[in-house]
């Protein structure tokens, strides 16, 4: 069976490239696996083959409207049995990963530059007649929220399987000794004998939220890692008077460093289709603070095996961190449920429904 994997950047440093890797590492010696991406990072993976699709990364407009063909075009020449398509990217999909609903991000509180306003308005129409297209048969999501949304909002009405990101347990691991966590921090130049948080991810899924926290905890210290640009939180920071607690970090090429140099992960997102760095978090040892309506949320039971919070109301992202400061032993709680819950949501897990739904689909389409 040839499967082609259709995806913009096939990279473990990126949520849906991390996705794609994680798959292939485990399906490629179950059949002929076949990337289709324009950019590929992802070294001493065996058994992969590469086909490289160009596009024009102008802006994230140009790079779907150019992709899009020239994936269909590569893809045909290779004449798979399934075709495996990350969200709007190879129109004619057989199962299609959907990573995130951009009719209903348009009603996020992230959604407030004018590029990503216009972006959503231009790819909607196109990403609802590609879920109403025909040749279709099944759609993987990453969350419950986001096959609800992918059905109200495009009509999808084909079958579902849901299927919550794996997590790297043995890359996100617990903190095994005070003499780690202290080489870490002064990886990060973080200071000693304080109360550290620690946000990842884009920006605009919650950071101003977390700086407006910094005043109230005067004991707090902030590590921030993005790719985002940080002048507008600087600014935000200096304003508020914190400044001097936050480290913008940037980049970080082994973020499981940074979750295990830390003490509280602070995600107040308001949307994210699931959120990969809060099981991240988790599957490292730490108590986790995320939005309650982003899809590693179902993953958690509030004040169980993580905290729950409404990224609208800044007294609700304040109440859990009380929690945390005033509940002796609940992060330590926290910490041990999380860990168990995101032991129990594997890659080996994904990687077996996903092959179970490439053999039904291969065995449909042999059919006369």
């Amino acid at each position: 069976m040839k499967v082609a994997f259709v995806i913009h950047d096939f990279d473990a440093n990126f949520g849906q490239g991390r996705y794609g890797v994680e798959l292939a590492r485990r399906l490629a010696h179950r059949c002929e696996f076949v990337v289709f991406s324009n950019t590929f990072n992802a070294p001493n993976l065996p058994n992969v083959r590469w086909v490289r699709v160009p596009a024009w990364r102008f802006n994230v407009v140009t790079t779907v409207a150019s992709f899009i063909p020239a994936a269909e075009h590569a893809v045909r020449r290779e004449n798979p049995d399934v075709i495996h398509a990350q969200g709007l990217t190879c129109w004619s999909a057989d199962v299609i990963t959907g990573h995130i609903c951009n009719a209903a991000r348009s009603r996020s509180l992230a959604v407030t530059r004018p590029t990503a306003r216009w972006f959503i308005r231009l790819v909607t129409p196109l990403e609802r007649a590609f879920y109403r297209q025909q040749r279709a048969s099944h759609l993987i999501a990453i969350s419950r929220s986001l096959a609800r949304e992918i059905r109200d909002e495009y009509g999808w009405n084909r079958h579902v399987a849901v299927l919550h990101h794996g997590t790297n347990s043995d890359q996100f691991r617990p903190v095994t000794s005070p003499e780690e966590r202290a080489g870490l921090q002064a990886h990060f130049r973080l200071p000693a004998h304080r109360w550290l948080w620690l946000f990842m991810g884009e920006a605009v899924k919650g950071l101003r939220q977390v700086i407006e926290q910094l005043s109230i905890f005067p004991n707090a210290h902030l590590l921030v890692i993005s790719r985002s640009n940080f002048e507008p939180y600087k600014a935000q920071a200096a304003a508020a008077g914190v400044l001097d607690r936050i480290r913008f970090w940037g980049y970080e090429p082994h973020p499981e460093k940074a979750f295990r140099a830390v003490d509280v992960f602070v995600y107040p997102s308001d949307y994210d289709p699931f959120g990969m760095v809060g099981g991240e978090a988790m599957a490292s040892g730490l108590p986790v603070i995320v939005g309650s309506t982003i899809g590693v949320a179902e993953l958690i039971r509030d004040g169980e095996n993580g905290l729950l919070c409404d990224p609208e109301d800044s007294r609700s992202i304040t109440t859990q961190l009380l929690r945390l400061r005033d509940e002796p032993g609940l992060s330590r709680q926290l910490a041990i449920k999380g860990r168990e819950c995101i032991m129990e949501t594997s890659w080996d897990h994904n990687a077996d429904e996903v092959y179970r739904i490439y053999q039904a689909v291969a065995h449909a389409r042999r059919k006369p």
